[in-house]
């Protein structure tokens, strides 16, 4: 029977250890804990955001379609109309085309390289010791 009471320098290194296991496994179990809570918080707080945040670029994309379709009819004071819209059209498309082709020349050509690389390395290294 166990002294739950006695100091920890009485106690055998046996009963020590189990303690030591214990407690580090409880806190273990409550840092998982803590990680999930958070995460599912978080994750609702940056589904909100993201909603918010598609609806203000809807909005923009629909008003940036109108500027568009205004600049096309002051062109048509000039220009035949068909002529006005093809022309805003033809300076919309290369904008994109622009924008695109940068942003795919930003893309992640190695995703998680260097944490498949640690972990790869971690279970060569496990591997060995194994062995």
């Amino acid at each position: 029977m166990r002294a739950p009471n006695r100091p920890l320098s009485e106690l055998p290194l046996g009963e020590l250890f189990e303690r030591l296991i214990g407690r580090s496994r409880l806190l273990a179990q409550q840092e998982v804990e803590l990680a999930k809570t958070e995460a599912r918080a978080q994750l609702r707080t940056e589904a909100k955001t993201a909603a918010g945040l598609s609806i203000a670029a809807i909005c923009a994309l629909l008003a940036v379609a109108m500027m568009l379709v205004a600049v096309a009819l002051l062109l048509d004071i000039w220009l035949a109309g068909w002529l006005s819209a093809l022309l805003v059209a033809a300076f919309v498309l290369a904008v994109g085309s622009i924008a695109g082709l940068l942003g795919w020349r930003t893309r992640v050509r190695d995703p998680m390289g260097t944490t498949r690389r640690t972990m790869e390395g971690n279970i060569r290294w496990l591997k060995e010791r194994r062995a």
